[in-house]
């Protein structure tokens, strides 16, 4: 018996149309949707009043507004999936999910597990110059949240559709190894968060660490036979990221810390991927153990 049994549930909605040429087709189906589905997003953005300053806002992500509109625009990848689901697949998003009570079940001890080890390193100690700054009053940062899950929910729960519940699962409709439908998407998955134009010489670090978050992820669904743990973990992930400590400038308006760094700074992003490197490692083992129960 095979760890990765659990799979076999949302492997099996996905069989009926695993050739790759409907995989690519859905990809490309996917890929038009998005477009024309992003170009009336930002259309419509254009129309608002002040729309070159809440442009700026969304390249930056340094407002509350700005990453309202950055993270929103997540509804024309969703819709885009839909689209590709139907069209080339028969699918409905639904059977990307796995069974309702593990997917809630399993995604509450995933994010409580998940939750406590952020929170633990939180509070650890960092280097002086690496130390976080308040950058939102407590209460406005409060009032807040459930704005910034919903968001994140979006946004994290978009990813994880596309890269572990459609990607993952039609790969594993047609191949068997792991090394293929967990290690394609998560290559994907990477490789979309190389960035020059932000992080400079450190560019590649986002992307190893998103391959590995990757990789994770699909693992976590595999066990699991649900999305659950993987869309419980992102939105942890996510939460502590962007809501709790951002990097300053970039992505913190919904933040209640800032990094007394930006993204720029190559020599501190660096210094910090170890220490993410070893943070995912730890909530992907407490998630292990919160599965377990």
């Amino acid at each position: 018996m095979s760890a990765y049994d659990p799979h076999d549930t949302l492997i099996a909605p996905a069989r009926p149309s695993a050739a790759l040429g409907r995989l690519i087709f859905g990809i490309a189906v996917l890929v038009m949707t998005f477009v024309v589905l992003n170009i009336l997003w930002f259309g419509m953005v254009r129309r608002l009043p002040e729309a070159a300053e809440i442009f700026r806002e969304i390249q930056q992500g340094d407002t509350v507004r700005g990453m309202v509109f950055l993270l929103g625009s997540f509804i024309s990848l969703l819709g885009a999936l839909g689209v590709a689901l139907r069209v080339a697949h028969g699918r409905g998003m639904r059977s990307l999910l796995g069974p309702l009570r593990h997917l809630l079940g399993q995604g509450a001890r995933v994010f409580r597990a998940s939750a406590l080890v952020f929170l633990v390193v939180f509070f650890l100690p960092m280097p002086a110059d690496l130390a976080p700054e308040r950058a939102m009053g407590l209460g406005r940062w409060l009032t807040l949240v459930p704005l910034s899950l919903g968001l994140l929910l979006l946004q994290s729960g978009t990813e994880e559709l596309l890269f572990r519940g459609y990607l993952q699962s039609q790969l594993a409709a047609r191949f068997r190894h792991p090394a293929i439908w967990i290690g394609v998407p998560s290559l994907v998955f990477g490789l979309l968060h190389y960035d020059p134009a932000t992080y400079g010489d450190a560019a590649v670090w986002p992307v190893v660490w998103a391959f590995f978050f990757g990789v994770v992820a699909g693992d976590l669904t595999a066990r699991s036979g649900s999305l659950g743990p993987a869309l419980a973990l992102h939105v942890a992930n996510n939460f502590a990221a962007v809501s709790l400590t951002a990097m300053d400038g970039y992505w913190d308006g919904l933040a209640l810390y800032t990094l007394p760094v930006g993204p720029g700074d190559s020599a501190a992003l660096m210094r910090l991927m170890p220490i993410e490197g070893a943070v995912l490692l730890c909530v992907w083992l407490a998630a292990r153990i919160a599965l377990r129960r």
